[in-house]
């Protein structure tokens, strides 16, 4: 479906799925609400005839607003069947989705201080404190035992020590014990030196990390695992070397704010997930000229 299949019409040109087996009532007010802060984001997708294929939700908010057009995308390519199926399939895929607990509060923590109320989309805001505990069970674990991978994350490789599983202590348990520090840097030392050899001196490779999101004083895992990797290698490591100007998870925006003397630099994260941390950050540091290796204490 191209682009250039959107334009704006009238809302009267388009119609519901008289068979529509989705039953969306609920979810209406809140599209509404989310349509008239951020706007209309995603067109409503109709068949050659004007008939919904997918959008129903967005099309009811829309005549709740008292819209007069809405956008929409024609998928004029399909088939009878593909359209049938399309239909299903787009409301169905969104049921094998998940929400990862700890990352959904830690967003929602963060609209609060922008004053954002998510409540009216549909979210709970409340006891925030009390619902991080209650979530300890569920919450990704790691038993700590030293499993090294090597793998593609997109358009660069990464080498990890650790893996999330049903076992072991709770990730954020983990990264809040300054006593796991030496565990993780001793692993990246010995990594390090294994891979690297004598051409791992002073003078040659450095070592940087991940810039902080929430917390900006205070105890940092990541930090302090590089601060004593460093310091046993003899090698420089250079603090605060990102910010972050977001602290949106899915689309961060961060900033270089210092160059590193040498031209190789060891890219240290405590924890992957999405692998968009270190994409952007490597990014920052690639465009600058300098050769990065990557490596992240634990694979979730």
């Amino acid at each position: 479906m191209a682009k250039d299949n959107i334009q704006y019409v009238s809302i009267d040109a388009i119609k519901p799925y008289e068979k529509n087996p989705r039953v969306n009532e609920n979810s209406v007010p809140k599209v509404a609400e989310s349509i008239k802060q951020f706007g209309f984001l995603q067109p409503i997708v109709v068949d050659a005839g004007g008939v919904i294929l997918a959008g129903h939700t967005r099309y009811e908010a829309s005549k709740l607003l008292g819209l007069s057009e809405v956008p929409v995308l024609y998928a004029k390519d399909l088939s009878k069947a593909q359209a049938k199926a399309y239909r299903l399939a787009d409301n169905k895929v969104a049921e094998s989705s998940q929400w990862d607990n700890y990352f959904l509060l830690d967003e929602l923590n963060d609209l609060r201080d922008f004053n954002v109320d998510m409540a009216e989309f549909g979210f709970d805001v409340t006891d925030f404190d009390k619902r991080r505990a209650s979530w300890k069970h569920t919450e990704k674990r790691c038993g700590l035992k030293k499993k090294i991978k090597t793998g593609s994350q997109g358009e660069f490789f990464v080498t990890t020590f650790f893996e999330t599983g049903k076992e072991g202590k709770p990730i954020a348990e983990i990264k809040e014990d300054e006593n796991n520090v030496p565990l993780f840097a001793d692993n990246l030392c010995d990594y390090l030196f294994r891979s690297l050899g004598p051409n791992l001196k002073t003078g040659s490779w450095c070592i940087v990390t991940t810039p902080r999101r929430r917390h900006k004083e205070g105890f940092h895992f990541a930090t302090e695992i590089c601060r004593q990797a460093a310091e046993s290698l003899g090698l420089n490591f250079y603090e605060e070397t990102f910010t972050a100007r977001t602290r949106n998870r899915i689309l961060p925006e961060f900033e270089l704010v210092k160059h590193p003397v040498e031209l190789n630099v060891i890219l240290y994260d405590d924890i992957i997930t999405t692998g968009v941390t270190l994409r952007e950050t490597r990014r920052l540091l690639v465009d600058k000229g300098y050769t990065t290796l990557l490596v992240v204490g634990i694979r979730n």
